[in-house]
């Protein structure tokens, strides 16, 4: 059954199983295209061996030297690079090292004899004269100080000799010290003369030069002095004081301290109360002090044998009032009162 037409516009190939030698690759194109037409004319008629000559490998022009480069190796080439050559062929010729110290000597006279040279020039030639410096005009007429004081004798060459130490000016009170006269030792001594004996004349002024301290010393001995006498007048008159800024200082604490303890609210205060301040809290108490003298005076008035409704009624009322009296002093004799605030 055919299910439309065939795709297939050329030759049907053979069966790998009955041609296995027709899908092998030939190793060139020519052997291929050759092989391809064998394969081809094999199922047609038998190739034709005898037909055509085999051909060779072809060969480049340069095979043969690539293959002996190949068997001598790279090693003679890397060789020749380096200026060493294994052939026959003489190796090019090398520099020498160029000596430095040499070629440096050598400039160095080269420079030397120039300058020898200029120097010898520049002897030979004139003379120039050197460049006045400039001067204003205004100064020509001006002479020079120092030229006056050049011109001037020297006035310190008459009173040099003014200047000059006497004998003996600093061996003491200015005596000359004495000479005595030395007996020479033995009879090989050569003449006998005046001699100075200065161990003796040291020794005179010494004791009566008079005796000399140090600076430091003196300046020692009167800060030492000035301490003691500062000492003295400070134990005198404030050691065991108390300074007066330390009794103010008090003053004012004690105030503060006194203001904090007003402006606080006492924790015995009941609430809805208040305290009553200390004068008037005096006041009061001063005159119930009153009031309980003169009720205590009218007591002890009353007849005793009287004893009528109206003497007991009055006695009453007096006992009554003194009652009063003793609890209120008893209230305002305390240190603090508190009184009840209106509402």
């Amino acid at each position: 059954m055919c299910e439309g037409p065939s795709r297939i516009s050329g030759p049907i190939p053979p069966d790998p199983t009955l041609c296995p030698d027709y899908y092998r690759r030939p190793a060139s194109a020519q052997g291929r295209l050759e092989g391809t037409a064998l394969k081809l004319d094999l199922l047609t008629s038998e190739p034709d061996l005898d037909a055509a000559p085999p051909r060779g490998p072809r060969i480049r022009p340069g095979a043969r030297e690539i293959l002996e480069r190949s068997q001598r190796g790279v090693g003679d080439v890397l060789l020749q690079l380096g200026d060493i050559s294994l052939g026959p062929g003489a190796s090019p010729k090398r520099k020498d090292p160029k000596d430095h110290e040499k070629e440096n000597l050598r400039r160095i006279r080269e420079i030397q004899k120039r300058f020898r040279e200029q120097e010898h020039s520049r002897e030979q030639g004139q003379l120039r004269p050197l460049k006045a410096l400039w001067r204003s005009p205004k100064y020509d007429k001006v002479e020079s100080r120092l030229k006056a004081q050049l011109q001037e004798p020297d006035p310190a060459s008459a009173t040099e000799h003014a200047h000059f130490l006497r004998a003996h000016s600093r061996c003491g009170p200015g005596l000359p010290p004495p000479r005595v006269q030395l007996t020479p030792p033995g009879p090989k001594a050569k003449g006998s003369g005046l001699s100075v004996d200065f161990i003796s004349h040291n020794a005179q002024a010494a004791k009566r030069a008079p005796r000399r301290h140090s600076h430091s010393l003196q300046a020692l001995a009167q800060v030492l002095e000035q301490q003691r006498q500062a000492q003295e007048h400070y134990n005198a008159t404030q050691k065991g004081h108390v300074p007066l800024y330390l009794l103010e200082r008090r003053d004012m604490w004690r105030r503060e301290a006194e203001a904090r303890q007003h402006s606080q609210p006492d924790p015995d205060m009941p609430p809805g109360h208040t305290c009553m301040p200390e004068n008037q809290r005096l006041e009061t108490l001063n005159s119930l002090l009153q009031s309980q003298s003169q009720l205590l005076r009218e007591l002890v008035l009353l007849p005793a044998g009287a004893d009528s409704l109206r003497a007991q009624g009055h006695r009453v009322e007096l006992d009554r009032k003194l009652v009063q009296v003793e609890e209120a002093i008893k209230i305002f004799s305390r240190p603090k009162v508190f009184v009840k605030m209106d509402a």
